[in-house]
């Protein structure tokens, strides 16, 4: 009768592994921050809202683009015209650009934007245009993202222009309207509208602050 029993099977480990993943993952996930439901929940509002935001960019610029189409040809510039013409084709934020403390108390009370529109070969132009820049603490709580937003008319952007020890760019200083961000990441969202191409454009860059003690 003994002769007869069949020998018992063993689990391959390829199943093993697979049946301890899940307890294992778990586990981990107890010690880990992903075991955090606060810490998963807003990382998920996080990234939701950067989604939210980038769609809304691509739709934007898309928007943007069409129009420059129909303001060229309104003006009567030919493409052939804008080969000739120097004018800007891209927008540059410094890297020095970030907090800056306005009103010699601990932490920064503003950000100071340092804008450069550059043309096809790169070169900085002082070109006349209106001036908007946006502040955003993205980490902020959902609707209290958008810190303020700042505009400069092209009859008052040549005042803010330094052209001095190789220095070329537009120094456009935000202080924060009521209060201060709360994180010290900011993101600077700038866009520049050239006066005599009416060409639109955007950059953006993510800068820090130093908050108060």
């Amino acid at each position: 009768m003994t002769g007869n029993r069949r020998p018992r099977r063993r689990l391959a480990p390829t199943l093993l592994l697979a049946l301890c993943s899940p307890s294992v993952a778990a586990l981990s996930g107890c010690w880990g921050p992903a075991g955090n439901a606060e810490y998963e929940r807003e990382l998920g509002t996080l990234r939701a809202e950067n989604n939210r935001q980038a769609e809304q960019l691509l739709g934007q610029k898309a928007a943007l683009d069409e129009c420059q189409r129909r303001l060229t040809i309104a003006r009567g510039l030919k493409p052939e015209d804008m080969k000739l013409l120097f004018y800007p084709d891209t927008l540059v934020i410094d890297a020095l650009s970030g907090g800056e403390d306005y009103d010699g108390k601990p932490g920064d009370d503003g950000v100071t934007v340092y804008l450069k529109p550059v043309d096809r070969a790169g070169d900085v132009l002082k070109s006349a245009g209106d001036i908007a820049v946006e502040l955003y603490d993205l980490a902020a709580e959902p609707g209290q993202n958008r810190i303020g937003e700042y505009k400069i008319p092209v009859d008052k952007c040549g005042e803010l222009w330094n052209g001095k020890l190789l220095t070329y760019h537009y120094a456009i200083r935000c202080p924060f309207p009521a209060g201060r961000p709360k994180n010290t990441e900011i993101t600077i969202r700038a866009t520049f509208v050239d006066y005599i191409t009416q060409r639109v454009l955007t950059a953006q860059k993510v800068c820090t602050v130093r908050l108060a003690p």
